[in-house]
């Protein structure tokens, strides 16, 4: 069963739904806390002011034992001696109630703290705020307490935490809304070029380009020049079958009107005759099965060759003995390569064969090895092949004059095999420039270890 993925708008709206929920939840928290700080220091602010206050009247010795408190729970103050001992409080809270609920701070230092409200002896069961300052007075030193309630305080945090929980939710939806349709019209352009791809059943066929964002604008022209390319490989794959078609019905043809003609006239057919023509026929079907066998091949090895270390001086050697031709010179310098020995061996032979087939009286085959790579030329004295020809002799089923005809050679793929050999190899082969004759030159590169390396070795 295949498991259906989201879509991509799904995703991204997902995604960004989730962030904003992340930042407007961490926000709220931040503005919580913020608010809940602010007011407490507003609480401490006042009554720091309180406690300075006091404190100034009882350094000055005009410290009543009754103080003013700004309501029955707020602003509450009380004077202690170092002793604990009461000796000034405010009406209210202050007169029923111990204060100094925590230590005395240091002489001239101001201490601060949240304390529940039964620690004071509280039932309205919020938390207070207590600020205390010791001073130092004729009579010793007094630790002055201000406490207020934090029920206004609480009040205020909790009703913003509600509000803010409350249309956080809300927030969140209609960020995921607006995401969803903003998403949507931005992926519109791609499931317009996702239909007009969809739309396309003919050769000439295109996706529109210059109507969308840039980005998709290069994505249009990737994709146009893709279909150019499918569409060239296609076309050079028609005119190959058709040439494959064509090669493999004239002898065959041939052979057939050989035996019609013998068996409509068989008194007056020499069969033995018949047979050598019809075999020259065979043989000729055969050498193109096998070219286009090798030539398949090649294309096979390019996504899975086989290299191995190859003496590239001994291997040619080793060919040229084959052909025991007095017309073929070699001079062969030492050169290693890093390649598929059977795909060496087939360009080799089918350079060798060419030159054999146009030469009249001279071949040189010349290998070199220098830091820029291996190079690899065959030459023969035969018909030179003109400038406005030397790309279209690669080309399969090729053959450019009436000296290569059908009977003087083979079916036209041996110097294409030839070239995807050394493509597939990482290298080139192309006709060199010469005066008398023709010449094909094969170059290899060379790795960082110092031999040839196709690049699905290296």
């Amino acid at each position: 069963m295949i498991q259906r993925r989201p879509s991509l708008r799904v995703q991204v709206a997902g995604i960004a739904t989730a962030i904003v929920a992340v930042t407007l939840a961490s926000t709220g928290v931040f503005v919580t806390h913020w608010m809940r700080t602010s007011l407490l220091h507003d609480a401490d602010m006042e009554l720091s002011g309180q406690v300075a206050y006091v404190a100034q009247l009882t350094q000055v010795g005009e410290l009543s034992s009754i103080l003013a408190a700004s309501g029955p729970d707020t602003g509450q103050v009380q004077v202690v001696t170092a002793r604990r001992v009461v000796v000034a409080v405010s009406p209210g809270l202050a007169t029923t109630t111990r204060l100094d609920v925590f230590d005395p701070p240091p002489v001239g230092r101001v201490s601060a703290r949240t304390v529940p409200g039964g620690v004071v002896g509280s039932d309205s069961g919020a938390d207070y705020r207590v600020v205390a300052r010791t001073v130092s007075t004729p009579i010793g030193p007094l630790t002055v307490y201000a406490a207020s309630s934090l029920h206004a305080v609480n009040h205020a945090v909790r009703m913003l935490a509600l509000g803010l929980w409350v249309g956080l939710p809300f927030l969140t939806l209609l960020a995921g809304l607006g995401i969803w349709l903003v998403v949507g019209r931005s992926l519109s352009p791609v499931e317009q070029m996702r239909r007009e791809v969809a739309a396309i059943y003919r050769p000439e066929q295109r996706i529109s380009a210059g109507v969308r964002a840039i980005e998709l604008d290069r994505l249009a022209t990737t994709m146009n020049d893709l279909l150019d390319r499918v569409d060239q490989a296609a076309a050079t794959r028609r005119r190959f079958l058709a040439d494959a078609s064509h090669e493999l019905r004239s002898p065959l043809a041939s052979a057939r009107t050989q035996l019609e003609v013998g068996l409509a006239y068989p008194a007056a057919t020499d069969w033995p005759e018949t047979a050598r023509e019809v075999m020259v026929d065979i043989e000729r079907l055969q050498a193109l099965a096998g070219e286009l066998l090798d030539l398949a091949r090649v294309e096979s090895s390019e996504r899975a060759l086989a290299p191995e270390p190859v003496e590239l001086h001994e291997l040619i050697g080793d060919e040229l003995a084959r052909y025991a031709d007095p017309r073929i010179a070699a001079d062969l310098a030492p050169a290693h390569l890093l390649a598929d020995r059977r795909l060496m061996v087939r360009l080799v032979r089918n350079l060798v064969d060419n030159a054999v087939r146009h030469s009249v009286s001279v071949i040189t085959v010349t290998l070199t090895s220098t830091a820029s790579g291996i190079r690899l030329r065959v030459w023969n004295d035969g018909p030179a092949i003109q400038p406005s020809d030397r790309e279209r002799v690669f080309a399969a089923f090729t053959r450019l004059d009436e000296a290569r005809t059908r009977d003087d050679g083979g079916a036209g793929l041996g110097l294409s095999i030839a070239r995807r050999v050394c493509e597939v190899h990482g290298g080139t082969l192309t006709v060199d420039e010469c005066t008398v004759g023709a010449a094909f030159v094969a170059t290899f590169p060379i790795s960082p270890s110092g031999t040839g390396v196709p690049p699905a070795a290296a």
